[in-house]
């Protein structure tokens, strides 16, 4: 929460806040804890959809982190959530037809880069087909975003001595701040062995899982998945060829 972004996530009242009381009750093991946050807590809560979105604004951009990170059990404020995709080339997790179809994607500029360039707060990027046309990155002055997306940190009871850590995921309409969306997860890990902590994030047990017939339980396209069950894009929805409309 030291950012700007990051206060302004966790000020954001949502309609259907975790309880107070998570559930824990002594002598529950890990397993039996996250089971019963993900029975109890976690899920995709949506209020309302939107049709024919172009574009959208991300308003909290991740911070790409390496394997310290991913072996601390406090460093990560939500490992629910983070994917290196995001964090990393987040342009190409909504602007990469044919399987994810949003125009454009806004996010804050850096203030290191914003005072390079008076009066520009944002970036636009647009214009990117695989192997036909590059992504196109250009600073902008306002946004053409009507909605847009955050996230934040839940914090349980006991959870991170249990190697649990929460996450929520939300869409609002930026003019109205209106909560369009929430999806409320969690995430386990320990008990890894190759290496001192016994966590790593990147493979842990998630609800809810993006797919069942992987692997991994979650990959690059965790928050576009959700997000664009709420924000509709005006192309056609696709997911790895798939049409899901």
């Amino acid at each position: 929460m030291a950012t700007e972004e990051g206060r302004f996530a966790h000020s954001i009242k949502i309609p259907n806040p975790a309880p107070e009381d998570s559930g824990y009750r002594p002598g529950m093991t890990p397993e039996q804890y996250f089971d019963h946050l993900c029975k109890t807590e976690a899920g995709e809560f949506i209020y309302k959809t939107v049709e024919n979105v172009d574009g959208l604004y991300m308003m909290r951009p991740r911070e790409q982190v390496f394997d310290d990170h991913m072996q601390h059990l406090y460093a990560l404020e939500d490992p629910y959530g983070y994917t290196d995709w995001e964090a990393r080339d987040s342009q190409t997790v909504f602007v990469d037809p044919p399987w994810r179809v949003y125009s454009y994607l806004e996010m804050p500029l850096s203030s290191s880069i914003s005072s390079k360039i008076p009066g520009t707060r944002y970036r636009r990027y647009s214009g990117y087909v695989q192997d036909k046309s590059p992504m196109v990155e250009e600073p902008v002055t306002q946004l053409k975003s009507r909605y847009g997306y955050t996230w934040r940190g839940v914090s349980r009871p006991h959870d991170r001595e249990f190697g649990v850590a929460g996450g929520e995921l939300i869409v609002l309409d930026i003019q109205t701040k209106e909560v369009l969306g929430v999806r409320r997860g969690f995430i386990r890990s320990g008990g890894v062995r190759n290496n001192l902590t016994g966590i790593w994030w990147l493979s842990g047990q998630v609800c809810p899982i993006l797919r069942s017939d992987k692997r991994s339980q979650k990959d690059g396209d965790f928050t576009y998945w959700f997000v664009s069950k709420i924000l509709r894009p005006a192309a056609p929805l696709s997911y790895g060829g798939f049409n899901v409309n």
